[in-house]
């Protein structure tokens, strides 16, 4: 008897959840969970070895899958050959990276199912995060630090890309089946509530404006606000995040942001890391310094925060002008896949993506999030494709 493994259920859903699980929930925040860390990694980096072989066999690979695959050559290239910097951070970003494109890429003849298990897998995790918040309260104390002592996602201001690429996945699947509004208002709700107890104000913004946006009624609007929102994302990286400590020079930029918005000129001293990213980047502009660790990054930053706290100015590091070039055509491939069938669906989808950038603007989340929502957006003609054919009651596409 054979086996049709492109036909299974349980194994993708399995897959998906350690790869979410591995990425989603710190599981180095309490001690007792090491032995699951452990479990996770191993079937990750299974499912990796089995998967390259079944994706192999093949034969075929997109343009957007060979941008990536140059992405993550180029971080490696400069992180082994270049700069000698640890590969144990590298790997496991490799390993979920690239297990996760290669999964949807061959079973995209099913990618609504594949959907559908990311959303149970994140909207499981944000719930039991929040319920472990507040029926153990002083769990956070048996951490190994206060400061990073949260399930999900670690420290206080890791939470927000997680919790929205959890709410945009949900979102994404009232496509699919209306009766998906209900999980995705109570994982607003429960976000909201989250981050409110936390305090992340930024990644509050952003869940909030995302989830009014997807308020708006008409379709028009929808795509005037999320022109608008990209171009002040652009605004803000190039006239705000690459100004670093020059911004308290900027006396418009002190009225716009002291007196008219009451914030704090240096973002909580971010534009201090801006300005010291600046300077890295001045040394090494072309190739950058490779995947760097929390080492590296005081040893060469500063001990009071970890990173530059600006997704670019990460890139930049990492990989520098190409790295950034690479990441910029991955970003045009996608965005024009889904130009060719853009509803509402499809431009809530590209919103959430904008809303995940600007998160990004004073924060930097893991890679996976920001590739896990851009191949989403590659897929998309695909996902209207199957889910019409549903609709109509007629066999999945193949």
């Amino acid at each position: 008897m054979s086996i049709d493994l492109k036909n299974l259920k349980l194994v993708p859903f399995t897959i998906l959840a350690c790869v979410i699980m591995q990425v989603v929930v710190s599981f180095n925040v309490f001690g007792f969970l090491l032995p699951l860390s452990i479990v996770v990694w191993t079937v990750c980096l299974l499912s990796f070895i089995v998967v390259l072989y079944l994706y192999a066999r093949e034969g075929k690979m997109s343009n957007y899958g060979m941008l990536w695959v140059s992405y993550l050559f180029l971080i490696l290239l400069s992180t082994t050959l270049l700069n000698g910097t640890s590969l144990k951070l590298l790997s496991r970003i490799i390993v979920d990276c690239t297990l996760f494109m290669m999964l949807v890429s061959y079973y995209q003849h099913n990618i609504v199912y594949l959907i559908k298990c990311c959303n149970i897998v994140f909207s499981g995790i944000i719930y039991l995060n929040l319920a472990l918040m507040i029926m153990f309260p002083n769990w956070m104390f048996a951490a190994e630090n206060v400061f990073d002592s949260f399930l999900l996602g670690g420290n206080y201001n890791q939470m927000g890309g997680r919790l929205l690429c959890g709410i945009i996945t949900s979102v994404l699947c009232i496509k699919f089946d209306k009766r998906w509004v209900i999980n995705t208002i109570g994982l607003i709700v429960v976000s909201l509530i989250t981050l409110a107890i936390v305090g992340s104000m930024t990644a509050l913004s952003g869940i909030i404006i995302f989830t009014l946006f997807c308020l708006v009624p008409f379709a028009r609007l929808q795509r005037i606000g999320l022109l608008s929102f990209f171009i002040f994302y652009l605004f803000f990286q190039i006239f705000v995040c690459f100004n670093g400590e020059g911004l308290h020079n900027n006396e418009l930029a002190r009225y716009i942001i002291i007196d008219v918005l009451g914030k704090d000129i240096t973002f909580t001293y971010r534009t201090t890391l801006w300005e010291l990213a600046s300077r890295l980047f001045a040394d090494s502009p072309i190739i950058g310094y490779g995947c760097v660790d929390r080492d590296w990054y005081v040893n060469h930053m500063t001990s009071f925060a970890i990173g530059p706290h600006n997704f670019i100015w990460g890139q930049l590091i990492n990989g520098g002008v190409l790295l950034l070039s690479l990441l910029i055509c991955i970003f045009i491939v996608a965005i024009r896949r889904i130009l060719t069938c853009f509803d509402r669906m499809a431009c809530v989808l590209t919103f959430g993506l904008c809303t995940l950038l600007f998160m990004m603007l004073m924060e930097v989340y893991p890679l996976f999030l920001v590739l896990y929502l851009l191949t989403f957006i590659y897929y998309y003609p695909l996902i209207v494709e199957q889910t019409e054919a549903l609709k109509n009651g007629t066999s999945e596409t193949t």
